[in-house]
């Protein structure tokens, strides 16, 4: 027995660092009532614990330039830090970076970095992320001219956002969320003369990117997001890509997206597979679930 003692933790030794090189998991949390009661934030934490959940990005409603709920937030984040587990507020709607609307975001990203100057050095957020998808609106989907302003004006935005942090809170990220198709070359752009695909400026202006890489095969949401994998570990962009996962119960012809309606096995499986295909690839940041009411309810059962 004496000689199997070391053999044994030489093995857990092992396990733990192979699974410690594998991305962490996050995943978004959209509603205000998963955080404003003490009962609600112990239960998403101790969700978190048991799903090896390490990040959350928790959507903050702002009005006029008044968080809501922001002692039940201020409470999310500290106790959040005491499990080892960062919080992004997430902020989020499909018109948020049009420049008639700039001047309302960039004071909701004002309000965030004065909240986060109140928190203490310990728990403090770890950035702002923007779920915003612009393809919904009536601009892009007019085309031609009207969805190219769409575009410039979206990265206009990120790139008033980005400098205002730079200057007022540089420890705190910026992030946004982009679906896999920004990679094609119909979006091609120009913007402050230099040409590419349109993800590939936003990578340019952003600390990571969430990928709604949806689909239900591991090998699929790995092809999706390989373009802007290559393009940050072309330009040095360390853990900045963050390949996602749906578990909402999508009906009709989308449903080939979500995990939600197949045996929670076979998202595990998935998982796994893209935890181990992503092991000390240094542009990956982290794999995205979306999102804690649907992963709570797919996985638990209830």
């Amino acid at each position: 027995m004496i000689k199997t003692i070391p053999i044994f933790f030489s093995l857990l030794v092992m396990l733990c660092a192979v699974s410690a090189s594998e991305p962490p998991l996050g995943m978004w949390a959209w509603k205000q009532a998963h955080f404003d009661t003490a009962q609600a934030r112990s239960e998403m934490l101790d969700f978190c614990k048991q799903e090896g959940i390490s990040h959350i990005d928790q959507h903050v409603s702002i009005h006029g330039g008044v968080i809501k709920n922001a002692d039940a937030l201020k409470c999310l984040i500290a106790q959040a830090a005491q499990r080892g587990i960062t919080v992004n507020a997430l902020r989020g709607d499909k018109a948020m970076f049009l420049a008639n609307n700039y001047e309302r975001t960039l004071n909701a990203i004002k309000a965030l970095v004065a909240f986060n100057r109140t928190l203490p050095e310990e728990a403090k957020l770890l950035g702002i992320k923007f779920d915003v998808e612009p393809y919904l609106t009536a601009q892009w989907k007019a085309g031609g001219e009207q969805r190219d302003r769409v575009i410039l004006e979206y990265l206009n935005c990120l790139t008033r956002a980005r400098a205002y942090l730079k200057i007022h809170s540089p420890g705190l990220e910026l992030a946004v969320d982009v679906p896999f198709w920004w990679d094609k070359d119909e979006y091609t752009v120009n913007f402050e003369g230099n040409i590419k695909h349109f993800v590939h400026h936003i990578q340019d202006c952003v600390d990571w990117l969430g990928i709604m890489s949806y689909r239900r095969e591991a090998g699929k949401i790995i092809r999706l997001v390989e373009d802007e994998i290559a393009y940050a570990s072309k330009q040095e962009l360390a853990r900045s890509i963050a390949p996602s996962m749906e578990t909402s119960n999508i009906q009709g012809k989308d449903a080939h997206i979500s995990f939600g309606g197949v045996p929670s096995e076979q998202f595990r499986l998935a998982l796994a597979n893209l935890r181990a295909t992503y092991e000390d690839n240094p542009n990956v940041r982290c794999i995205m679930l979306h999102h804690y009411g649907s992963l709570h309810t797919y996985l638990m059962g209830d």
